[in-house]
């Protein structure tokens, strides 16, 4: 029996967004289990023995696949058995991390959303996210588009001790420890989970005796005398929580008492959109900023960034503004 799939421009456009819906779990799946890299590097998976080999349930394995086929990121063979890369893996494996943000580290935010649009059900509620999920979703997002700019950066920059607010899964920390031969850092963050998987990464990179990870919270910190001997410190992706203004410079000026020997912040951040037309916004923007405004946090532009340096003890000296995700930046802060 042929099925009639001559589908309405309308229904078209309901099934592309219910089916790239669909597809956003799917490709965290993939990612999880294995199956993206086993793409990207070998070109094909037989997925019979995929499944074999990784302990994975066949049926469900090919329905993840199939879900990615529907947005062209894989293909599959007649007898579905051969996966490949579609067309559009290439782009899908590089932002994977945005789509893991997205379904695993806010997925239980996004279930709870209707609950959590009443004021009287987000009080007695509270607001839920996976820590360890949004840490390795922005390891991701960092090596893919903040990296390749901060490398630059730190390239003209002579330091020893490095200290990384919000360190997450303590990929950043490594990498700069690792690559400056004689350097020590400092990892701090004040979710257990994302340091779960920091020290996991750190024993795995054999650097336990340079690197440290700390508790704490970077908005309020504990004195610390291993402070004293920082004199770089690094914070990506969270500059945001230092908002509202007033709160934003009060903790730029802690950090300047917290690490007295810093000759410099590098800072990266993603800011709100501004000046964006209906329909045009890029991947991640609404999802970052539905997200936040759910959490009742605010998210400062681009400008409004320039206005809180004012009388914060930093000055810029250098400025790069990356392209993915939009409306982002690293700023290299120097003391006033």
């Amino acid at each position: 029996m042929t099925v009639d799939l001559n589908l309405s421009s309308d229904a078209r456009y309901c099934a592309d967004t219910f089916n790239g819906a669909v597809a956003a779990a799917a490709l965290s799946a993939a990612w999880e289990i294995g199956l993206l890299d086993e793409l990207d590097e070998s070109g094909l998976v037989d997925l019979s023995q995929f499944a074999e080999r990784r302990g994975v349930h066949l049926p469900t394995l090919h329905s993840i696949v199939l879900a990615l086929t529907g947005r062209r990121i894989a293909t599959l063979d007649a007898e579905r058995r051969i996966a490949r890369p579609g067309m559009g893996f290439a782009e899908a494996f590089r932002t994977r991390g945005f789509f893991y943000w997205l379904t695993q580290g806010c997925g239980e935010l996004f279930t709870d959303l209707p609950r959590l649009s009443s004021e009287k059900v987000r009080a007695e509620h509270g607001l839920q996210r996976d820590s360890a999920a949004i840490s390795r979703a922005c390891r991701s997002i960092a090596r893919n588009f903040f990296d390749p700019p901060l490398a630059e950066l730190l390239a003209g920059i002579e330091f020893t001790s490095l200290a990384d607010l919000g360190c997450g899964s303590g990929d950043r920390v490594i990498s700069i420890v690792d690559g400056h031969p004689g350097s020590r850092g400092i990892g701090i963050d004040i979710a257990q989970g994302a340091l779960e998987v920091a020290a996991e990464a750190v024993a795995d990179a054999g650097l336990e005796d340079r690197i440290t990870l700390l508790r704490d919270d970077v908005l309020n910190l504990t004195p610390n005398e291993k402070f004293a001997e920082v004199d770089l410190l690094t914070s990506f992706l969270m500059g945001h929580d230092f908002w509202p203004l007033e709160n934003c410079r009060r903790t730029l000026r802690q950090l300047r008492e917290a690490f007295p020997n810093a000759k410099g912040l590098l800072l990266g951040d993603t800011c709100r959109s501004t000046d964006v037309a209906e329909g045009e916004y890029p991947l991640f923007t609404l999802g970052f900023e539905l997200v936040h405004s759910t959490m009742g946090q605010f998210l400062p532009t681009l400008q409004e960034w320039e206005t809180a340096l004012d009388g914060s003890g930093w000055r810029c000296h250098e400025r790069r503004l990356i392209d993915l995700p939009a409306f982002s930046f690293i700023y290299h802060l120097v003391p006033a």
